[in-house]
């Protein structure tokens, strides 16, 4: 990646819908090398796909959980996260270090719904847990500066 591939990813990192010629505007290009160059950055596995910025509460499920828990049975994390990911709640699953194996954040509809999502998870991974529930976000989606260097 050289400075211009880095400022069009800077630009889609701010608005993925943002049209190629806006972007070759505002860095002094053709929108024609904005496309080739993301066609470019995407086949180089840079951009792995465009997505869309949810309004959680907007869509009914205003409550932000997080869930550390122990994998006892040794099962394995990636099939254990597997068995979770069956639970349409559990928007993402990572392993972790430290006390807990994995840390699972949940969307839910309410804090009685949190409780059932928990109950689902205990029936996959019933080790020790902890549940984190997130009242006020400040900071989301920030992406740390990317290097401006050539390849």
């Amino acid at each position: 990646m050289d400075a211009i591939d880095y400022q069009i990813v800077e630009y889609l990192v701010e608005d993925g819908r943002m049209p190629y010629a806006q972007i070759a505007g505002h860095i002094g290009v053709s929108a024609a090398t904005v496309h080739q160059r993301v066609k470019r950055l995407k086949e180089r596995g840079f951009i792995d796909h465009f997505t869309v910025d949810l309004n959680w509460e907007a869509l009914g499920y205003p409550v932000d959980a997080f869930i550390s828990i122990r994998d006892n049975r040794s099962r394995g994390l990636e099939e254990l996260s597997q068995r979770l990911r069956a639970i349409p709640f559990v928007r993402s699953s990572a392993a972790v270090t430290g006390e807990f194996d994995l840390l699972l954040h949940i969307k839910a509809r309410s804090s009685s719904h949190l409780g059932e999502v928990l109950d689902e998870i205990r029936q996959i991974a019933p080790g020790p847990s902890r549940t984190v529930v997130t009242l006020t976000t400040y900071v989301e989606g920030q992406i740390p500066p990317l290097p401006a260097g050539d390849e």
